[in-house]
């Protein structure tokens, strides 16, 4: 891929997940480098994270890109304002600007780093607590027996 990374793409975006754990036969050669190359080639670069169900996994995706050489304000780009400009909804999603969206999550340190943890969401500028049936229940049965 090397310097002709950005040519080859013909000036088009590319998105995908920056790291697979366990490569498939048909990715033995994979460069988990990808995104870091591509990024430095110009190309504009989304990380994404193909599975809705584990889309938490996200930021580990990003993570893993900054640790195999794309720099952290390239990969928070990758996940926040190149997809949405890349969707062509960059005017209303993906920064924090006057007249956008704002959705926000406020981390205990670094979104990259797996032991983070979230302290706050906004959604639309509205906070929305962190309580659920799974928190409820962790809190119910932290000690045994539970207190009803």
């Amino acid at each position: 891929m090397g310097d002709r990374a950005g040519d080859r793409g013909g000036g088009r975006p590319r998105a995908g997940g920056a790291l697979n754990n366990i490569p498939s036969y048909d990715a033995l050669g994979i460069r988990y480098d990808n995104a870091a190359v591509l990024a430095k080639a110009g190309v504009k670069v989304a990380l994404l994270e193909p599975d809705t169900h584990k889309s938490r996994n996200l930021r580990q995706q990003a993570g893993n890109a900054v640790s195999y050489g794309m720099t952290w304000d390239q990969a928070l780009r990758a996940v926040t304002l190149a997809p949405a400009e890349i969707f062509g909804v960059a005017d209303r999603y993906g920064s924090l600007e006057p007249g956008k969206v704002a959705n926000v999550v406020v981390w205990s340190g670094d979104p990259f780093e797996f032991t983070t943890g979230v302290e706050h969401v906004f959604i639309r500028g509205k906070e929305v607590p962190l309580t659920s049936r799974q928190t409820e229940l962790f809190e119910r049965y932290r000690k045994l027996p539970p207190t009803y």
